[in-house]
C-alpha cells in the first residue's frame, strides 16, 4: 500500500514547470588598471580623536592593496587619476568608536565604508558596508581591525568587476 501511494505521488510530481528567468543586470567589466585614490573620511563623520590617533586610513589602504595582490587583481594606489582611467574611491561615511550595548561588559565599535568605481566622473558600481567589532579593548584597536576587514571586503567586491 505504501509502495502504491509513493509511486502515485512520485508520478504526479514529475510535471515540468516553466521557469521565469530574469535577465541579469549589465555588469561593466574593468579590463584596465583600477587606481585607488586617497581614502578619506566623509563630511558626515564627526570629528574625533580616532581621526588622528588611529591608523584607520593607512590600514584600509594596505588591506585593499594586499588583498588585491593575493587575488591577482590589478589595483594600484594613485593620487593623480586621469579622466579616462578607472578610479576606486573609498571613504568612511560613519564611524562609532565607542558604542555600548545592553548587558555588555565593554564597548564595541563600528564603521561604515563606501566604495565606488568611477570612470570619467560617472559612478559605474558602488557598495556600502558596515562592520563592527567588540573584540579588542581599545577603540583604536577595534577600528583598525574593522579597517582591515573592510579592506578585504572591498577587494573581494572589486573582484566581481575585474
Amino acid at each position: 500500500m505504501i509502495f502504491v501511494i509513493s509511486f502515485i505521488i512520485a508520478g504526479c510530481s514529475n510535471k515540468k514547470h516553466q521557469k521565469n528567468i530574469t535577465p541579469e543586470a549589465v555588469v561593466i567589466k574593468i579590463t584596465e588598471t583600477l587606481y585607488l585614490s586617497s581614502i578619506t573620511f566623509s563630511d558626515e563623520v564627526i570629528d574625533g580623536e580616532f581621526r588622528t590617533e588611529c591608523e584607520m586610513l593607512p590600514m584600509v589602504t594596505k588591506s585593499i592593496l594586499d588583498s588585491s595582490k593575493t587575488d591577482s587583481k590589478n589595483i594600484l594606489p594613485s593620487n593623480n587619476i586621469e579622466n579616462d582611467q578607472y578610479e576606486l574611491k573609498v571613504e568612511f561615511v560613519n564611524v562609532v568608536p565607542n558604542r555600548w550595548a545592553f548587558l555588555a561588559f565593554r564597548p564595541s565599535s563600528n564603521a561604515t565604508i563606501k566604495a565606488s568605481i568611477i570612470k570619467a566622473g560617472v559612478t559605474l558600481h558602488s557598495t556600502t558596508k558596515i562592520i563592527g567589532s567588540g573584540v579588542a579593548f581599545g577603540a583604536c584597536d577595534r577600528l583598525e581591525k574593522i579597517s582591515v576587514a573592510e579592506g578585504r571586503y572591498i577587494s573581494k567586491w572589486v573582484s566581481k568587476y575585474i
